[in-house]
């Protein structure tokens, strides 16, 4: 699997195993790439197949409700990461 990093521009293979999972079949991503894309556990992504490069491409699923600024959206992930805390002990409670 061969992957352009966004931050110095240049590729870097990863080999995988392709395991299988019940019907379908699963690819790892290797930690430092899913840092770099901020990937996390349960987070959704579309796979689709680039016919052109014979390959497939995976992208984050965007999940922002129509109207909503990006800046407004981050800001209350800020939030709510900050108060993570505080907003469970209230939900307990």
């Amino acid at each position: 699997m061969s992957v352009e990093t966004l931050e110095n521009k240049h590729e870097k293979t990863y080999t995988r195993r392709v395991s299988q999972v019940g019907n379908s079949l699963s690819v790892s991503v290797p930690k430092d790439l899913a840092e770099l894309l901020k990937m996390n556990k349960g987070d959704e992504i579309v796979v689709s197949y680039d016919e052109e490069k014979n390959g497939l491409v995976m992208k984050p699923v965007n999940h922002v409700p129509e109207g909503v600024r990006p800046e407004v959206l981050q800001a209350m992930n800020r939030a709510i990461t900050k108060y993570d805390d505080a907003l469970r002990n209230l939900k307990d409670r």
